[in-house]
């Protein structure tokens, strides 16, 4: 009966899919300042899923989730408004989260059933494929736990295949290689790096391993509207200033954008200048 009620409560706040994980077998918390906003006799992980996906857009210079309003205030504001009536109807204390966390995110997905790992390090959700963002409501309030899926990914090598900066191996991922961290680094990129970016075409993050998923064939367009109804998946200089406001990847600051869509320029120009040459 208590599950049933918290299912309709979330469905109603628009989380259709959710999994909930033990509090207590979380193997290890992150370095994070709010962990002391995590409820006292914290019991459950209840873990929901948010779909981002709105389509392909051959011109994009950003990816997927970067195209679409921040998904931290977007989701943040969901969890808020759920959590609310959750402590209306069950007591207690439900606390929601949102990326910015002490919570090991793809630990408590995986824990709570909401998807398997994927080869490029990623949560594959089985309707959403990995186009999807993680979020967590802690709770003291005690509720069945759901089991971890059985199954895992296709592993069929096509994420290692086109990573373009072969940061995906046979034995794990170099973070510091992936394509989607360069982009976010702060100070001067190797010359490296930077034609990794130039030869992408993305001025911030990577799709490529996403997008030559299996999993993520025929994915259906996000239900939130949130995501939906401002997409911009290009980034100039001119709306820099509008979207950093409204988008994940303000936070970065605007010297290190401004520097990726300088090299985006110089590899435009140089590749113009090899054509006429």
């Amino acid at each position: 009966m208590r599950f049933t009620t918290l299912s309709k409560i979330l469905s109603k706040h628009r989380i259709y899919s959710f999994g909930i994980c033990d509090y207590q077998n979380i193997s290890c918390f992150l370095p994070c300042r709010n962990r002391n906003t995590i409820p006292q006799q914290a019991k459950c992980v209840i873990v929901c899923a948010f779909p981002y996906y709105t389509g392909e857009y051959l011109q994009a210079n950003v990816c997927k989730y970067a195209m679409v309003p921040d998904y931290h205030q977007v989701v943040r504001g969901i969890l808020s408004a759920a959590c609310e009536e959750l402590e209306k109807t069950f007591g207690g204390s439900f606390v929601g989260f949102s990326d910015i966390s002490a919570l090991p995110e793809k630990e408590c997905a995986l824990q709570s059933g909401l998807g398997v790992m994927g080869k490029n390090g990623l949560v594959i959700h089985p309707e959403y494929g990995s186009f999807f963002v993680i979020g967590e409501i802690v709770t003291d309030q005690e509720f069945p736990f759901s089991k971890p899926n059985q199954t895992s990914c296709f592993a069929c090598g096509k994420c290692r295949e086109n990573c373009p900066t072969g940061a995906i191996g046979t034995d794990g991922i170099d973070y510091q290689r992936c394509l989607s961290f360069i982009t976010q680094r702060k100070g001067k990129l190797t010359k490296e790096e930077e034609a990794f970016i130039q030869k992408n075409g993305l001025m911030w993050g990577c799709d490529q391993c996403q997008d030559c998923c299996p999993h993520n064939r025929d994915l259906p367009v996000t239900y939130l509207k949130e995501f939906s109804e401002d997409i911009q998946p290009v980034v100039t200089e001119e709306n820099l200033k509008r979207l950093m406001k409204t988008r994940a990847f303000g936070y970065r600051g605007k010297t290190l954008l401004l520097r990726n869509l300088a090299l985006l320029a110089a590899g435009d120009r140089n590749g113009e200048q090899d054509e006429r040459e």
